[in-house]
């Protein structure tokens, strides 16, 4: 049985300052993209994907990862919310943090089709996010 990842109690209302930031990221990301600013959409998306998630931990269990490793909020986000759409949701935020190390480190450019798939990506899963959210918590 694999542990659970560390993870610290918040306010639920910090999701308010998580939701933003991954709107703001979001406006960045497509912004970026119009521009044919390939690497800036890619670093924005993944940033979008991870702040939303945040939020998401925020505002309905109201946890927090304390984990450096951005795999541990995957693995806590699939333990906590147990719905399907849930599930499938976590695997879409894995496919996005494991584009993280490519996307802010590699030298190789990243293509606009690498750039229009992950920011994909990061919108469906924003949109995903923002129905879980309350209101009250945007």
């Amino acid at each position: 049985m694999t542990r659970e990842p560390d993870f610290k109690r918040v306010e639920k209302r910090a999701a308010i300052v998580f939701w933003r930031r991954a709107v703001q990221c979001e406006a960045a990301m497509n912004e970026a993209l119009a521009r044919g600013h390939w690497e800036a959409a890619g670093i924005n998306a993944v940033h979008c994907a991870i702040s939303a998630n945040d939020a998401v931990l925020a505002a309905l269990p109201a946890i927090k990862v304390t984990s450096k490793d951005h795999q541990d909020a995957v693995r806590l986000l699939s333990s906590r919310l147990k719905s399907e759409d849930a599930q499938s949701a976590a695997k879409r935020l894995d496919i996005i943090i494991s584009k993280k190390g490519r996307v802010e480190y590699e030298q190789k450019r990243l293509s606009e089709k690498e750039a229009r798939s992950l920011v994909l990506d990061a919108e469906r899963f924003l949109k995903w996010a923002g129905c879980q959210i309350p209101e009250e918590f945007k």
